[in-house]
């Protein structure tokens, strides 16, 4: 095997600069205007995640309850919940909703490669929504009360007993 010569070029000094943006972007030490500013942001996204999880999480639960009358649509509505699972997930913490971060975890190994689901599945399913649901309304943020954690460790266990048959 031949060697190849690489050649090592160096960002350009204007490059640089707007990459980091020296006009807009925010200092390191942040002053209380630019920190409001932040906070404000902040509470706007916070409110979209509350608004877009809240009309999602009532989608899939009208998905779960028409899959249950109907099986042709069992598919749609686990790959649907595990998108859904996927979504709250990973946002709940940013948000203040580390609660809803867990009960999403079980939902998503739940409905992990699974690609459709029987009855009492989708009903295991529709209780994880509703339990989305229910924190996002109350808008318990933080790790809840003993009894928001005896919830998420009772679906936990719910969905381990109702696992199989993973089709």
């Amino acid at each position: 095997m031949k060697k190849k010569n690489v050649q090592i070029i160096p960002a350009q000094t204007d490059l640089k600069r707007r990459a980091v943006n020296f006009v807009k972007g925010f200092d390191i030490s942040l002053s209380p205007e630019q920190l409001e500013e932040l906070e404000k942001v902040v509470q706007r996204s916070s409110e979209t995640f509350v608004r877009d999880i809240g009309k999602d999480l009532m989608d899939c639960r009208r998905m779960i309850i028409q899959a249950l009358g109907d099986k042709t649509k069992r598919q749609d509505a686990v790959a649907t919940s595990s998108d859904l699972a996927y979504s709250v997930k990973a946002l709940g913490g940013t948000f203040q909703y580390p609660l809803m971060t867990q009960i999403a975890k079980s939902m998503e190994n739940f409905v992990a490669d699974r690609t459709t689901a029987n009855e009492k599945q989708l009903l295991v399913i529709q209780l994880h929504i509703d339990s989305l649901y229910v924190i996002l309304a109350g808008r318990v943020t933080g790790f809840g009360s003993t009894v928001e954690q005896a919830t998420v460790a009772a679906l936990t266990k719910l969905a381990e007993r109702y696992e199989q048959p993973r089709e």
